[in-house]
């Protein structure tokens, strides 16, 4: 991998890969995820990934996603596949896929920049592929639904997809949504289907669903912006504050609303044998 920023260059990229890949370049991109949020948020997630595995062993893992390993207290990958031969991480950005490895040398020789329209590895090449938030990234459906056919591609007869998107049915969402396609996020938020197409579409290429969730029930954007007045007026006072908004809000998940509170849609699917 190319570790200089002569050896790459963003000239000719499109919009919005241009966009992931400045990102990628900022100092601290991830500024706006308190770092009490980024673990509440591995916590759930590899909760999650453990509880749907079910103490399967996977040899070949991917994830589609690298930002967290990048930059943020989210991150999953280090030590969440300790048995695997191979752990895999792509990132449509370099920057990001760059800084991962940077981050983590263990990984690093499995870290790539491609596209997850259009990724580089041989179909069949993985018993688990791990996509948390990527595919709601994107401003149409149609790549949603080639990313989506990419990933079936990718997995092995048996192999699981655990995917994670951004909930439409949550009332916040297209508000922040809104926001985000005028610049006015740090990163844009894209189509997201809510969970009775996602799982047609994940049926029509060929996965059984066995799972569905609901993660994650801080008020989206309220939450980010009063953690940081909070941090920006006590500073490390915040913490113990912040960590009891953050226990509150998780309360949401027992109520009968929560498929409306959760900021988290995820699916797990499995490719039949």
């Amino acid at each position: 991998m190319p570790t200089s920023r002569r050896e790459y260059t963003i000239e000719g990229l499109g919009v919005e890969e241009r966009v992931w890949e400045e990102l990628g370049e900022q100092e601290t991109p991830s500024w706006y995820l308190h770092p009490l949020v980024g673990r509440q948020k591995r916590e759930v997630h590899t909760n999650l990934i453990r509880r749907w595995a079910r103490g399967q062993t996977f040899r070949r893992v991917l994830k589609t996603d690298l930002f967290e390993e990048a930059f943020g207290e989210d991150q999953l990958l280090p030590g969440l596949f300790p048995d695997a031969a191979f752990v895999c991480g792509m990132d449509e950005a370099f920057s990001t896929a760059r800084r991962a490895a940077q981050r983590h040398p263990v990984l690093a020789r499995g870290f790539a920049a491609m596209d997850v329209r259009r990724p580089a590895y041989r179909p069949g090449s993985f018993d688990l592929i791990v996509s948390t938030s990527t595919l709601d990234h994107f401003s149409a459906r149609a790549d949603f639904v080639t990313a989506i056919g990419a990933l079936a591609a990718l997995l092995a007869p048996g192999g699981l997809l655990i995917l994670t998107l951004d909930n439409p049915w949550n009332p916040l969402f297209h508000p922040l949504r809104w926001f985000s396609r005028r610049g006015q996020a740090p990163f844009p938020i894209g189509y997201t289907p809510p969970i009775g197409q996602l799982r047609r579409d994940l049926e029509a290429e060929g996965l059984a669903i066995e799972a569905e969730d609901w993660l994650i029930h801080n008020p989206r954007g309220i939450s980010t912006a009063l953690f940081l007045m909070l941090a920006r007026l006590l500073g490390a006072r915040a913490d113990r504050m912040i960590g009891g908004l953050l226990s509150a809000f998780s309360q949401l998940d027992r109520l009968p609303t929560r498929r409306l509170t959760a900021c988290f849609q995820a699916v797990a699917a499995r490719k039949p044998l």
